[in-house]
Parts: C-alpha cells; structure tokens; sequence
C-alpha cells in the first residue's frame, strides 16, 4: 500500500514539474513573440523614418535640380537672345556707299515725313534739327556707337575715306512747350546756345535718331543740347580721347519700326 502511495505521489510531482515547466515554456515563448515583435516594429519604424528621410533628400535635390535647370535655362536663352539682336543687327547692316549731298538730303527728308506722323501719334514733335554747333576748329565732327565711329559733318579733315561709318541725316524728336504735336514749326525758334530749351518742355527728353549709311538707327535719348552727342577731330584731322571715351554714345535705337522705315529708304538708293 505504502509502494502504491508512493508511486502516486511521483506521478503528481512528475505532472506538476511538466505542467511548470510547459508554463515556463509557454511564458518564455510569449515573451520572445513580444520582444520580436517589438523589435520588428522598431526596425519598422526606423525604416520608415529612413524611408522619409531619403524621400525628403529626394525631393529637397529634385528641387535644387530644376532650380540650377531653370537658371541654365535662364542663362542660356539670355545668351541665345543676345547672339540673335547682334546677329540681327548684323544682318541689317547695308553696305557702305558715298551719296551725294542732294541723295543725302532727300533720304532724310523722307524719313522725316515718316517720323512727323509718328510724333503725332506719340504726342511729340519731330525736327530735322538733330545735330548742331557753334564755332569750330577745321576737323570733321563726328559721333561714338557700338559698331565704331560716325562721321556726322564732313569737312574734308580727315575725310569721307578715313570713317567706316557716315551719318545721312537725323531727327530729333521732343514734347514740345507749345503742345504742338508733329511737324515741328519753330526750327528757326532753335538757338545754338539754348539748343532745345526754347521749345521742349523743361525737365523732358529729347530723343536723338541719327540715321547711319550701314542702314541702322541711333539714338540718344537725355536732356540733350544740339551738339551733345558729337565732338570734332583736331584741326589736323587727328581724332581725339573725347570723341574716343567721353562723348555720350549713341546706341542702336529700339524702335524697330524706324529701323525697318531707314532700311527701306537706303534701298531705294543702292
């Protein structure tokens, strides 16, 4: 009886022992579950925050690209345009030919009728009065622009043969005191000393149009007088530092309309 009891009681502490051990077991597994997945939602999150994080970069260097594409772009067209306006007025350039004082005088005359309707139009006046001066040495005067110097008076000092470019004519056009708009009526009103003051409108721009024989219009644009724009050689035919560097430049003219009109003029006489 006592062997029986005793088998009995191994076999429950034998149970009990498994029955512990099966819980360890269990808790143990559950506890390994739980930290793998915590582990895993950990490594989860980071890789999202990494995910983030290189989509951000992505997104911040996508945007420096288009913005260093734009300015290319940007710099580029710039550089295309002004290649294509020097081109252009290479293009425009007419070969230089000698004309006669009377083909000289009748050009301008044409193109000053063309500029008193476009005075009018502007709420200007236009007067063939463009360049003047008073006392003088001996030398040709002469005017500055981008493509070189323009003989604008010639007196045989140098020389017609001695410039690469002639002025034709000019006009000049101005907002007159009178509000008389278009033709200019008060030509004889212009005094060398006074130049405009006597008929613009104080504290206006006159715009200076001087009409070249390479077929391009120049201007100068400022709170001008007659001979502002031009300066003389030396009484030795010589040119001077002020004609070279300090004279107001004169600079290719952007209306279009008047370059294409002064185009059109030259080749009626070429």
């Amino acid at each position: 009886m006592k062997k029986k009891f005793g088998f009995l009681s191994l076999i429950m502490i034998l149970t009990l022992v498994a029955c512990s051990n099966d819980n360890d077991a269990e808790l143990v597994s559950e506890n390994v579950v739980e930290r793998k997945a915590s582990e895993d939602t950990e490594e989860t999150d980071k890789e999202k925050e990494e995910a983030e994080e290189k989509n951000t970069h992505e997104k911040e260097n996508e945007r420096d690209n288009a913005k260093e594409n734009d300015e290319t772009k940007e710099r580029q067209q710039k550089a295309e345009n002004k290649k294509g306006q020097k081109n252009k007025e290479k293009e425009s350039t007419i070969a230089v030919k000698q004309y006669t004082d009377e083909e000289k005088q009748e050009m301008t005359e044409i193109f000053y009728e063309w500029a008193v309707e476009r005075a009018e139009i502007g709420a200007m006046a236009v007067t063939d009065y463009y360049f003047g001066h008073g006392a003088g040495g001996r030398g040709d005067w002469a005017a500055r622009t981008p493509h070189g110097i323009v003989q604008a008076q010639d007196l045989n000092n140098p020389g017609w043969e001695a410039f690469e470019l002639h002025a034709i004519g000019g006009v000049a056009f101005y907002q007159p005191i009178t509000e008389d708009y278009g033709r200019d009526e008060d030509h004889p009103d212009i005094i060398i000393a006074s130049g405009y003051s006597t008929i613009a409108k104080p504290d206006t721009d006159i715009h200076k149009y001087m009409l070249v024989d390479n077929g391009i219009v120049y201007e100068l644009i400022g709170p001008l007088g007659l001979s502002t724009g031009f300066s003389e050689y030396t009484d030795d035919g010589e040119i001077t530092d002020i004609i070279k560097y300090n004279i107001d430049e004169f600079k290719v003219s952007q209306d279009q309309a008047a370059q294409e009109e002064w185009r059109r003029i030259l080749s009626l006489y070429e």
